[in-house]
Protein backbone atom coordinates (compact mmCIF):
# COMPACT_ATOMS: atom_id res chain seq x y z
CA UNK A 1 0.00 0.00 0.00
CA UNK A 2 2.87 2.38 0.79
CA UNK A 3 4.34 1.86 -2.70
CA UNK A 4 1.07 2.89 -4.31
CA UNK A 5 0.94 6.13 -2.33
CA UNK A 6 4.57 6.97 -3.04
CA UNK A 7 4.04 6.26 -6.74
CA UNK A 8 0.99 8.53 -6.81
CA UNK A 9 2.79 11.20 -4.79
CA UNK A 10 5.66 11.16 -7.28
CA UNK A 11 3.56 11.07 -10.46
CA UNK A 12 0.54 13.29 -9.78
CA UNK A 13 2.10 16.60 -8.63
CA UNK A 14 4.77 16.60 -11.32
CA UNK A 15 2.20 15.69 -13.97
CA UNK A 16 -0.22 18.40 -12.90
CA UNK A 17 2.49 21.07 -12.83
CA UNK A 18 3.94 19.91 -16.15
CA UNK A 19 0.51 20.05 -17.77
CA UNK A 20 -0.36 23.48 -16.39
CA UNK A 21 2.94 25.15 -17.28
CA UNK A 22 3.31 23.55 -20.71
CA UNK A 23 -0.35 24.16 -21.54
CA UNK A 24 0.04 27.84 -20.76
CA UNK A 25 3.25 28.09 -22.80
CA UNK A 26 1.81 26.20 -25.80
CA UNK A 27 -1.36 28.29 -25.66
CA UNK A 28 0.59 31.53 -25.64
CA UNK A 29 3.15 30.61 -28.29
CA UNK A 30 1.19 28.51 -30.79
CA UNK A 31 -2.44 29.52 -30.26
CA UNK A 32 -1.75 33.20 -29.48
CA UNK A 33 -3.77 33.13 -26.26
CA UNK A 34 -3.59 36.34 -24.28
CA UNK A 35 -1.37 36.41 -21.20
CA UNK A 36 -2.33 38.94 -18.56
CA UNK A 37 0.86 40.18 -16.94
CA UNK A 38 0.75 42.26 -13.79
CA UNK A 39 3.58 44.62 -14.69
CA UNK A 40 2.02 47.60 -12.90
CA UNK A 41 1.42 45.65 -9.69
CA UNK A 42 4.31 46.21 -7.23
CA UNK A 43 3.54 42.85 -5.56
CA UNK A 44 3.90 40.85 -8.79
CA UNK A 45 6.96 38.61 -9.30
CA UNK A 46 9.85 39.85 -11.44
CA UNK A 47 8.95 37.73 -14.47
CA UNK A 48 5.71 39.66 -14.95
CA UNK A 49 7.73 42.61 -16.23
CA UNK A 50 8.22 41.07 -19.69
CA UNK A 51 6.28 38.59 -21.82
CA UNK A 52 9.48 36.89 -23.02
CA UNK A 53 10.71 36.44 -19.46
CA UNK A 54 7.32 35.08 -18.39
CA UNK A 55 7.24 32.57 -21.26
CA UNK A 56 10.83 31.49 -20.59
CA UNK A 57 10.03 30.95 -16.91
CA UNK A 58 6.89 28.98 -17.81
CA UNK A 59 8.70 26.77 -20.33
CA UNK A 60 11.59 26.09 -17.95
CA UNK A 61 9.40 24.92 -15.09
CA UNK A 62 7.17 22.98 -17.48
CA UNK A 63 10.11 21.03 -18.88
CA UNK A 64 11.54 20.36 -15.42
CA UNK A 65 8.28 18.92 -14.19
CA UNK A 66 7.73 17.00 -17.42
CA UNK A 67 11.13 15.34 -16.99
CA UNK A 68 10.30 14.40 -13.41
CA UNK A 69 6.88 13.12 -14.53
CA UNK A 70 8.31 10.86 -17.25
CA UNK A 71 11.03 9.56 -14.94
CA UNK A 72 8.51 8.82 -12.19
CA UNK A 73 6.29 6.86 -14.59
CA UNK A 74 9.30 4.90 -15.87
CA UNK A 75 10.45 4.14 -12.33
CA UNK A 76 6.96 3.07 -11.26
CA UNK A 77 6.64 0.70 -14.21
CA UNK A 78 10.11 -0.78 -13.62
CA UNK A 79 9.38 -0.98 -9.85
CA UNK A 80 12.43 1.02 -8.85
CA UNK A 81 11.29 2.37 -5.49
CA UNK A 82 14.43 4.41 -4.90
CA UNK A 83 14.04 6.29 -8.17
CA UNK A 84 10.34 6.84 -7.50
CA UNK A 85 11.16 8.37 -4.13
CA UNK A 86 13.86 10.52 -5.75
CA UNK A 87 11.25 11.78 -8.23
CA UNK A 88 8.94 12.59 -5.33
CA UNK A 89 11.70 14.55 -3.59
CA UNK A 90 12.61 16.36 -6.82
CA UNK A 91 9.00 17.32 -7.45
CA UNK A 92 8.70 18.74 -3.92
CA UNK A 93 11.95 20.68 -4.45
CA UNK A 94 10.48 21.92 -7.73
CA UNK A 95 7.38 23.17 -5.92
CA UNK A 96 9.65 24.94 -3.44
CA UNK A 97 11.58 26.53 -6.32
CA UNK A 98 8.33 27.78 -7.85
CA UNK A 99 7.39 29.43 -4.56
CA UNK A 100 10.91 30.82 -4.12
CA UNK A 101 10.93 32.13 -7.70
CA UNK A 102 7.58 33.85 -7.19
CA UNK A 103 8.84 35.56 -4.03
CA UNK A 104 11.31 37.77 -5.92
CA UNK A 105 9.92 41.20 -6.68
Amino acid sequence: MNRIFVNLAAILPSGIFAYSYLREWIGAVFFKEEILLQASNPEAPYYHSSLDLYLWNTLTFGLIFFGIFVTAIYAAIKKKEGLVFLCFVLSMIGVFLIMFNGAFK
